[in-house]
């Protein structure tokens, strides 16, 4: 006995096909373009408030804290010689691939500070980003 399911645009016919945007159950093309412009401004309104809170986020992420990094800082990540060199590596690839697919990146990133690799790799990315002060050496003309 199968379970058939009714279009939930006309709720007459069986539904055949769903909405890729939202999965709704439709039976027919004509069903399809009356649920359409419902679905796009459905979207429509999605987006938009997807797009608030990422003007949102956008403005909380500019405030400077102590324990943030300006993006001109972490764009400097991109060009290091040393970390490119580093992610050759294929062992520290996955266990950044791990970290960034965690459900709990602490608890992971926890767990990878005992890594050798990881721990040379962090330690690079804090030297780019917040360089210690060099030894300078005075001339003495």
């Amino acid at each position: 006995m199968t379970n058939k399911q009714v279009c939930e645009v006309c709720t007459e016919n069986e539904s055949k096909y769903k909405c890729p945007a939202c999965l709704l159950k439709y039976c027919s093309l004509l069903c399809y373009k009356k649920h359409k412009e419902a679905c796009k401004d459905t979207k429509d309104k999605t987006e938009q408030s997807k797009k608030s809170e990422e003007d949102t986020n956008v403005i909380h992420s500019d405030e400077q804290t102590e324990d943030r990094v300006s993006v001109e800082k972490l764009e400097e990540l991109e060009h290091s010689v040393p970390l490119r060199q580093m992610l050759e590596n294929p062992h520290l690839r996955t266990i950044l691939q791990d970290l960034a697919k965690s459900k709990n990146p602490a608890k992971q990133m926890e767990k990878f500070m005992h890594e050798p690799l990881f721990l040379e790799f962090a330690d690079e990315c804090l030297q780019t980003v917040e360089p210690s002060e060099p030894d300078v050496e005075m001339d003495s003309d």
